[in-house]
């Protein structure tokens, strides 16, 4: 394999601009690593609509939350939150959020807020997977996009729960789904009353509504994370640096960080999109 694709990686670096040397001793202060956030999150998706966004400004930290229903099943109750999780390992930060939220569910029966709680078995994985990318026309190309679509793709995790409001209300069925993306957490609560739906198609209309909505809500950044560093290991092979350059290269970009809030098209998109607007204090996102 020749160095061409390799050289071709090396030049998309350019819109990744790199980070500044720790040693330099007259370099400016550090920009917070996310200043802003915008969470857009379209008001239509298929058969699903938005009925809510809200954000508490004075608890940013627990993120956007958003309402949707769907067009045939309007007894369930789709919700999401969207909330900052920082620069972590995605498979890391996946099992860790569905930990937490485990611990939530536990703290919510402790209040009061349900009378009983019952997971139905253990979380299961659930990726959302990009559209495969077409043929390539050779070796060199194939890797490159395989690395692509790999990088492209989002692993989280399903559980299934039965849920108890009140002792006399009726169970609800209730479905979580946690992934990471975007340095954002976006978890999925799907709820409705048992009497109203069967486990089959709760479960159908769930796993539907989370595939649809999950990537069309997205988060765009501003702040010092558009800055990104790409290493590669000088003694790798052709292909090994090659994997290397653009799975670090895919990674950046899935942040979706940007230097300005002009590279956002905020006004154009509020034409079809509720964007939420997350404004953090400089040591918020410090330990990045």
């Amino acid at each position: 394999m020749n160095r061409t694709c390799v050289l071709l990686c090396l030049c998309l670096l350019a819109a990744v601009p790199a980070t500044a040397s720790a040693t330099e001793k007259t370099a400016a202060p550090a920009r917070p690593y996310v200043e802003t956030s915008y969470v857009i999150a379209p008001r239509s998706v298929g058969d699903f609509t938005l009925v809510r966004s809200s954000l508490d400004p004075d608890n940013r930290l627990a993120g956007a939350s958003l309402l949707y229903r769907a067009k045939d099943h309007p007894e369930a109750t789709i919700n999401l939150y969207i909330y900052a999780a920082g620069r972590l390992d995605p498979d890391t930060a996946v099992i860790e959020g569905m930990q937490a939220f485990g611990e939530g569910m536990k703290h919510a029966v402790k209040d009061g807020t349900y009378s009983r709680q019952r997971t139905l078995g253990p979380a299961d994985a659930f990726r959302l997977t990009p559209a495969p990318p077409p043929a390539a026309a050779n070796d060199e190309e194939a890797v490159m996009r395989d690395a692509i679509a790999n990088a492209g793709g989002v692993n989280g995790q399903k559980l299934r729960m039965e849920l108890h409001r009140a002792p006399g209300d009726a169970p609800l069925r209730s479905n979580a789904y946690l992934f990471y993306k975007q340095l954002y957490y976006v978890k999925v609560r799907i709820s409705a009353a048992q009497p109203d739906i069967g486990a089959e198609a709760f479960d159908m209309l769930a796993d539907q509504a989370t595939r649809a909505l999950v990537p069309a809500v997205q988060v765009e950044n501003v702040g010092g994370c558009a800055a990104g560093a790409i290493q590669v290991d000088s003694n790798a092979s052709d292909t090994q640096m090659m994997h290397a350059i653009t799975r670090q290269l895919s990674q950046q970009q899935g942040y979706h960080c940007h230097g300005s809030a002009s590279t956002v098209r905020i006004e154009e998109r509020r034409a079809t999109t509720d964007v939420i607007e997350i404004a953090y204090d400089a040591d918020d996102w410090k330990s990045q």
